[in-house]
């Protein structure tokens, strides 16, 4: 594909300095673009970079002209990026078909414009919607529900009764709908409860490599729309994931956690169960959540505390040495009065 950055200007709202007429093959970096590629600036401080760029076209939502270098001002550079790379790199069409290598039940349902790879397994009572991509080695479980323009990836398991909104993405290696962590200790055994509920994953929500979501014992474990997760994120039983929330890789949610709309987990998270984190609520790597957390706030540590109590904390604890030689001072002052007293 080849488009003028006429034609670019006008697909991601942008304002021209520069050469308008220019014919541009696709996206890079700056540091790896060629001559032929438009790149993107997101701070004057990269403004070096961009010089040195062979990439004839700038997108910049910080800088209007760039010496030698056609620039396509935007309101928003990650936007207008992610917006090329759609354009000049656009997923493959799915074309409807089923794989005679694919097992699939008499008894499932399925769009015509569907698309079922090699090996995947349809179990009864499943409903697959229009241009659904079901990757090579999948299982779909009973009753399992797929909406329209979902793309699961290679060796996926959805477990039964998993309800799929539309335009997901859930990547290789993904397990969705096994039982929960639910053991009870009876006359020196451990005894399995059953998990009798189900999984229901919103619209538009991207699933990382690898991550694992439990059913519900009762009722649903819910991942509402917009989330994003990285990949081998674990989810536990009953959880609420709010929409709009991302989850950072190795995170671990335990069951009946409740985490609000728009919230930012990091990585290596650890969540008890039955605590509420509110809508908003940011979540800094490797903490450990023990509490509710509040609207908006910001919580680091183990256990996870206030993100600006936790600094100052840490800057408390860098001045001990030097506390601890003044005070080993003072009583040495202290022992030299009392002797010549």
């Amino acid at each position: 594909m080849e488009l003028s950055v006429k034609e670019i200007a006008e697909k991601i709202q942008g304002s021209i300095s520069g050469d308008a007429a220019l014919k541009i093959s696709g996206v890079s970096d700056l540091k790896g673009a060629t001559g032929l590629q438009v790149s993107f600036i997101l701070s004057e401080k990269h403004l070096n970079e961009a010089l040195a760029s062979k990439a004839p076209a700038i997108v910049s939502d910080s800088l209007s002209e760039i010496k030698d270098k056609t620039v396509i001002k935007v309101k928003s550079a990650n936007a207008a990026y992610a917006g090329l790379l759609r354009i000049f790199y656009p997923e493959k069409e799915i074309k409807g078909a089923i794989s005679p290598k694919a097992a699939v039940s008499p008894l499932a349902r399925f769009s015509a414009s569907a698309f079922i790879d090699d090996c995947v397994v349809v179990k009864e009572g499943a409903e697959i919607g229009e241009g659904a991509y079901i990757g090579a080695g999948s299982f779909i479980g009973e009753n399992v529900k797929i909406y329209k323009g979902v793309r699961i990836y290679p060796n996926v398991t959805l477990y039964r009764d998993t309800v799929i909104g539309e335009d997901t993405i859930i990547h290789s290696g993904c397990v969705i709908g096994a039982d929960g962590f639910r053991f009870i200790e009876d006359s020196g055994k451990i005894v399995k409860v059953l998990q009798i509920g189900n999984v229901v994953i919103g619209s538009l929500v991207e699933i990382g490599a690898n991550c694992t979501i439990d059913r519900a014992a009762f009722g649903s474990t819910v991942i509402g729309n917009y989330v994003k997760m990285d990949n081998m994120v674990h989810i536990g039983h009953n959880v609420t994931v709010g929409d709009g929330t991302m989850i950072v890789a190795q995170t671990g949610v335990s069951g009946s956690v409740n985490i609000g709309k728009y919230c930012i987990i990091g990585g290596q998270v650890g969540i008890v169960d039955h605590v509420d984190i509110a809508d908003g609520a940011k979540i800094g790597a490797q903490s450990g959540i023990t509490k509710d957390v509040a609207p908006g706030a910001m919580m680091s540590g183990t256990p996870a505390r206030p993100l600006m109590k936790l600094r100052r904390n840490e800057a408390y604890v860098g001045k001990l040495e030097d506390l601890f030689k003044r005070v080993k001072q003072i009583e040495a002052e202290i022992k030299k009065s009392s002797k010549e007293k």
